[in-house]
């Protein structure tokens, strides 16, 4: 897998900016309401300390991430655009952890002041990864999916169910397939969302989900490899389930979420070689 160094990151972009004050927000090309979500505001928000604000949060909840993080160098990158009149400078604000190029990306509705966001993602994750950003992405291009990312991301969890990551569980028609149905409903014990389509599923609460948390595959990789991990939208516990290699049928429960993703993460900043296997951390149930 191909993250993006220091230099992909300088050579990607038109302009990246490390003393964060030299920024020209206001010369910038961004429109709307995309000027009112673009990463710069984590600057205002974070009062002048990036690092209390953003790195902070995870000595507690994940120390071991916590010794790479604070060791890195905030950026603001930019590319300008060569078409003003309809389309915006890009923009992605983040940090370089050992010459690796992690991006964060901002939201308002962060989960230090809306606690009811995310109420079955662990603590661990919520007080950290997602504490004050909507979500963390090793970078491998110039902009990050919504869909996928290697690091904990509220977005994908917003907007990737486990249908759409693990896509051989349901038909043509999108709804997922009996053997896949009857295995999550005994697994869980609860009526499983068979559908996005069918109004007979649209009760959420009669029917739960998983979604997804991180996928350890990189964003263009489609192949059955890797671990998805994935949280249940019936889930008093916060439990977190991992998927080996997109086998639902193989699933298991992460026994200590906190310290499994603490420990990936730590191995992926570190650049440790080999994958790092969820399932070490893993337990039937």
């Amino acid at each position: 897998m191909m993250f993006y160094t220091e230099k992909d990151l300088y050579q990607e972009f038109d302009q990246v900016y490390t003393d964060l004050n030299d920024v020209p927000f206001d010369a910038l090309i961004i429109k709307g309401e995309s000027k009112n979500s673009d990463p710069y505001w984590f600057l205002r928000d974070s009062q002048g300390d990036l690092f209390g604000y953003l790195i902070e949060p995870f000595k507690e909840w994940q120390p071991k991430t916590y010794e790479y993080l604070s060791q890195g160098k905030f950026f603001y990158a930019v590319s300008k655009t060569p078409y003003p009149a309809i389309m915006d400078d890009i923009t992605e604000f983040g940090v370089i952890v050992n010459d690796r190029v992690c991006y964060i990306d901002y939201t308002k509705y962060l989960y230090e002041k809306h606690k009811e966001n995310y109420r079955v993602i662990p603590p661990s994750i919520l007080n950290s990864w997602l504490f004050r950003a909507k979500g963390w992405y090793l970078a491998e291009r110039e902009t990050f999916s919504i869909f996928r990312s290697v690091l904990p991301s509220g977005v994908s969890y917003d907007v990737s169910p486990i249908c759409s990551v693990i896509k051989k569980i349901v038909d043509r028609k999108d709804r997922v397939l009996p053997e896949y149905t009857e295995f999550l409903e005994a697994k869980f014990n609860h009526p499983f969302k068979q559908s996005y389509e069918l109004e007979e599923f649209q009760d959420d609460d009669k029917y739960f989900e998983l979604r997804s948390l991180l996928d350890t595959r990189s964003i263009d990789d489609d192949s059955q490899t890797g671990f998805q991990l994935f949280v249940s939208s019936h889930n008093q516990e916060r439990n977190v389930y991992v998927v080996p290699r997109l086998d639902i049928m193989q699933m298991k429960k992460l026994s200590d979420p906190a310290e499994a993703i603490d420990r990936y993460a730590a191995h992926l900043f570190s650049k440790a070689e080999g994958e790092f296997n969820f399932l070490d951390y893993a337990e039937d149930f």
